[in-house]
């Protein structure tokens, strides 16, 4: 009586341990881009949302932004590389940027976040 193989064998499980080490070594290496994005986000947003004055100035902002940055560690993109400027609507926050990692080897990752304008309206 001849038996088949059932199962995976050696090959096929290499290639699927050599596939999901690949995907969660780039997992690992692009969470903490994407982390701090987050970050960067929501304290932008809670800036927006709490700055109430009549006249918000842009040298306002940059200083709650400065605190803000400071206490929560941001290190993907400085405040000097924030573009802060009055506009009809209000001051204008462009925080757009894009991050560089390396991945493996050679290899790098670029990620660009483009959604990160956010403007505090005049009253």
């Amino acid at each position: 009586m001849k038996t088949t193989q059932t199962g995976m064998g050696m090959i096929s499980t290499l290639v699927v341990l050599v596939v999901v080490i690949v995907f969660a070594t780039i997992a690992v290496k692009l969470m903490p881009i994407y982390v701090d994005y987050w970050t960067l986000t929501r304290i932008i947003t809670d800036v927006v949302d709490e700055e109430r004055s009549d006249e918000p100035t842009p040298a306002g902002i940059r200083s709650d932004l400065s605190n803000r940055f400071i206490t929560n560690r941001i290190e993907a993109i400085s405040l000097r590389d924030i573009k802060i400027s009055n506009d009809k609507k209000g001051v204008v926050i462009d925080a757009r940027y894009e991050k560089r990692t390396p991945i493996m080897f050679n290899v790098d990752a670029v990620v660009r976040f483009d959604e990160a304008v956010f403007v505090v309206p005049r009253s």
